[in-house]
């Protein structure tokens, strides 16, 4: 379109210096014709070279007419020709407009859609699991207390039934917790009840809780807890994300594996602590790292499960990225395919002055 406008105007200067020059040869003319006929009337000789003079001067203004109006031309068809592109241009426009105002209608009909969509599993999530947690719990509680001999001690032909039926009812309440959570999450209800924290202990509350299943899997778990100050957090959501990170290294990593927790100060400006749980498991394929923290993804590979299938509802790290954050804090995932994986959370001592670190890796 450029292109056609800059033709349209050389060619608007080239007819207008053309006519500039057939008005200068006119003027030519009509001083050679006055010179003539004043010396006609003074009696004077006739120059024939004036004759001349002035016949080519006509001839030259002829062709100068001739090529001005051939400019004229080419100047008509280039100003329809700019005219029919403008034309066209406009049309495209005009498409355009209202194909990008028809998708921006389609997409909002989309969004709204999915928003509809959301909220009504979000609804579902939370209604199936209320309804199932009190059966849950009943059913938990007698297996449990079939587990400690409180009814006399089983047959043994019993015992693995039921250890295998408890195992499964305590998955399966997990799963309602963890729904329960995720609906509080999406809600926005749930609060945090802040006080000082000794995160180091949290630590080792979890590891006594879970100690348990990293011995049925012979797996070691070393603890290294440095001296750190206290942390304004809700413990017991520390505690669940605590837990969901060393639960997965153990639940993910192999046989005679290890378990790595390390608390330890953050050398970031305004007061950070930092916690690791790192396993030797399989690792994360980088592609899937991206995505680790969505809900309902269960991307960890399953080679070591002992039943083959998720321990979660794939909602257990989407749930810790949540309450990591209403801490103001950062969790970040480190994998090598074959060598580790490795959670890092940060955590502010104090969060009402600084909710994001500073321009800095999270794992710094």
């Amino acid at each position: 379109m450029n292109e056609s406008e800059e033709y349209v105007k050389s060619l608007e200067k080239k007819v207008a210096d053309l006519e500039q020059e057939v008005v200068a040869a006119k003027r030519t003319i009509d001083v050679l014709v006055d010179r003539i006929e004043r010396g006609t009337s003074d009696g004077a000789s006739t120059h024939p070279e004036l004759f001349e003079a002035a016949i080519r001067m006509s001839q030259l203004v002829e062709e100068q007419a001739r090529e001005v109006e051939e400019s004229r031309g080419d100047l008509r068809a280039a100003e329809a020709e700019f005219r029919a592109l403008k034309a066209n241009l406009d049309q495209i426009v005009r498409q355009r407009t209202l194909a990008l105002e028809e998708s921006e209608t389609k997409a909002r009909t989309q969004n709204a859609e999915l928003q509809r969509q959301s909220a009504a599993k979000a609804d579902f999530i939370g209604q199936v699991a209320h309804e199932l947690r009190t059966p849950l719990t009943s059913i938990v509680g007698y297996l449990d207390l079939f587990d400690e001999g409180k009814f006399g001690q089983p047959p043994a032909q019993m015992l693995r039934p039921i250890n295998t039926v408890r195992r499964n009812a305590h998955r399966l309440r997990r799963f309602v917790e963890e729904m329960l959570a995720y609906r509080r999450m999406e809600a926005g209800r749930l609060e945090l009840e802040r006080a000082p924290v000794q995160l180091g202990d949290v630590v080792r509350d979890v590891v006594t809780e879970l100690l348990p299943q990293a011995s049925a899997r012979r797996q070691r778990v070393i603890c290294r807890i440095d001296t750190v100050e206290l942390v304004l957090a809700d413990r017991d959501r520390l505690h669940q994300v605590i837990v969901n990170l060393v639960h997965n290294a153990i639940q993910y990593g192999p046989p005679d594996g290890e378990v790595q927790i390390v608390v330890e100060e953050a050398s970031l400006p305004g007061g950070w602590v930092r916690l690791r749980v790192r396993d030797n498991g399989n690792g994360i394929p980088y592609d899937k790292q991206q995505r680790i923290f969505e809900p309902f993804s269960n991307l960890t590979p399953v080679k070591y499960h002992s039943t083959g299938k998720p321990a979660s509802a794939g909602l257990g790290l989407s749930i810790a990225r949540g309450l990591v954050e209403l801490h103001g804090g950062l969790i970040s995932v480190e994998s090598t395919p074959g060598e580790f994986t490795e959670f890092v959370v940060l955590l502010p001592l104090r969060p009402t002055e600084a909710l994001t670190p500073p321009a800095s890796s999270p794992t710094a």
